[in-house]
């Protein structure tokens, strides 16, 4: 079981989380590279190696560099680490929707059972057993809402411990990852809601048109990891 560990005893630095990119004399040149793997995610190709690079940078921040950006090189050493972490990252998402999806199949049990109603069976009976599963399907949409919450606010916790730790078991031990949300309650929600900040102000990147569109996303991903970062910082025994 997790041990308790202290709360945190300051609060991340919501200005610097938007401010310290620019700060890097090369920050133009990795934002552009990691833009064009963020494309390259839409092929799934991109997904390891900007995960690394987003792992690297973490372990960064939180050993507090001054310029927290990684270089785009060693790239298979930074495929390797973000393929550890794309298997946290599947892992959790596809059983959230192994589970809504054998919930769903459970609603819909009433209705296929009124479909093999013979003639002689009373009409109310199957519309009944239609109205329930009816009822099943939106308990499950509701569910799966509430799931898609959960995740939103555990699967970093996950990220950053396996990423810190540089074990795929880390991500999955949730009494831990659990205790480590606890333990910095403040920060870590004030780091989502960074994250959710930038990627909104990400979306203006369609301005510049395609060109602008994926830059502006890695962006966003930089800021949550120099939250998430600093979050560990100012309290790094709660990993």
């Amino acid at each position: 079981m997790a041990s308790a560990t202290p709360a945190s005893s300051g609060t991340l630095d919501f200005g610097r989380c938007f401010t310290f990119l620019t700060e890097d004399p090369d920050w133009l040149k990795k934002v552009l590279i990691g833009g064009a793997f963020a494309l390259l995610s839409a092929l799934l190709v991109g997904v390891p190696f900007v995960l690394g690079y987003c792992g690297r940078m973490l372990k960064n921040v939180v050993a507090g560099a001054t310029h927290p950006l990684p270089e785009w090189d060693e790239l298979g050493e930074l495929f390797s680490e973000g393929l550890r972490l794309a298997v946290v990252y599947l892992l959790h998402v596809i059983g959230a929707a192994v589970v809504v999806a054998a919930l769903g199949c459970v609603a819909m049990l009433p209705a296929l059972a009124a479909g093999g109603l013979g003639a002689g069976h009373a009409r109310e009976a199957a519309d009944a057993a239609g109205a329930l599963s009816g009822l099943g399907i939106v308990a499950v949409y509701g569910f799966a809402l509430l799931l898609s919450l959960v995740l939103t606010v555990y699967v970093p916790a996950a990220l950053v411990r396996a990423a810190l730790h540089g074990g795929i078991a880390e991500g999955f031990r949730w009494r831990e990852n659990v205790a480590f949300i606890r333990a910095n309650l403040g920060n870590y929600l004030l780091s989502i809601v960074v994250y959710f900040v930038a990627a909104f102000v990400a979306q203006f990147g369609v301005i510049l048109c395609c060109v602008g569109v994926f830059p502006a996303a890695f962006w966003a991903y930089t800021v949550a990891i120099m939250a998430l970062g600093q979050t560990v910082r100012l309290n790094p025994s709660s990993l």
